[in-house]
């Protein structure tokens, strides 16, 4: 039997385990690109789609949204690992000049000549240290360890340089290659996003719930959440236009304008 609902757009899907909560719901995914700002990670757009469909599917749309926007022309996205695909991130990349970058998930199997980090290594099992990407050719390119190569038994025949190909392991060997410094720092500013998407799905949860918002059917949910982004844009902008362009003492400033302006409309006015 086919199962229905009051909103006949949402479906159910599944989520992380919560304490109180139940690990299946129903309703709506919110997929978003955040930003940073000095206000904190900022949802810069989303797409809401049924709760069934998966995140593989959301990814090249939500690229394509962004590449709308002509003054945002970054080139690099890190997304959670849900959103992995070899054949997506290649197009991201050939289409949107949009390097996807994620981590692997566990269980994945590593490229044979990578350690079990996913970091590529030479024929002596040596690690080897990146030394640049080619967007051009779409190239990884790494080279070995100076002082180990001098030792090295086959120093004598071996370049010392090593490339790999974007286009036959797109996630093993993007322009932000695994188990670096900057790959590190990405992923921990995914893992900040996390904690404020969190935080924004339990608000929402709690307005939808004990409020009962009546929103229903995917284009008003989606307006719904596209008026929200944009709030949150503004109450950004509104912080940041308060910490680097008003002066220090601007509250009192107004505070006493507003004093004397109170104060002038309790005289008497003689014509």
């Amino acid at each position: 039997m086919k199962k229905t609902f009051s909103d006949p757009d949402a479906t159910y899907g599944a989520q992380r385990s919560k304490v109180n909560q139940n690990r299946f719901f129903v309703g709506y995914r919110k997929h978003s690109i955040a930003v940073r700002t000095s206000q904190g990670p900022v949802a810069l757009l989303s797409i809401l789609k049924p709760a069934n469909v998966g995140d593989i599917r959301v990814m090249l749309p939500l690229i394509e949204k962004l590449r709308q926007i002509n003054e945002m022309r970054t080139q690099y996205l890190v997304a959670d690992m849900g959103y992995i695909d070899a054949d997506d991130q290649k197009e991201a990349y050939h289409k949107h000049s949009m390097a996807v970058v994620t981590g692997f998930r566990s269980g994945m199997v590593m490229p044979e000549e990578c350690n079990e980090h996913g970091q590529p290594e030479c024929e002596q099992g040596e690690r080897l240290i990146w030394d640049g990407f080619d967007w051009k050719t779409a190239t990884s390119w790494f080279r070995g360890d100076s002082e180990k190569c001098q030792s090295c038994p086959l120093s004598g025949v071996c370049s010392r340089q090593f490339e790999f190909s974007f286009d036959d392991k797109p996630i093993a060997y993007g322009p932000v290659p695994q188990g670096t410094m900057l790959h590190a720092q990405m992923l921990d500013f995914r893992r900040q996003i996390e904690l404020s998407f969190a935080q924004e799905s339990n608000e929402l949860t709690t307005v939808m719930k004990h409020k009962k918002v009546p929103v229903r059917t995917n284009k008003r949910v989606q307006s719904f959440f596209t008026m929200q982004d944009i709030f949150q844009l503004m109450q950004a902008r509104i912080g940041h236009i308060r910490e680097t362009m008003l002066p220090d003492d601007h509250i009192e400033r107004i505070t006493q304008m507003y004093t004397v302006q109170a104060e002038q409309l309790k005289l008497d006015i003689a014509a």
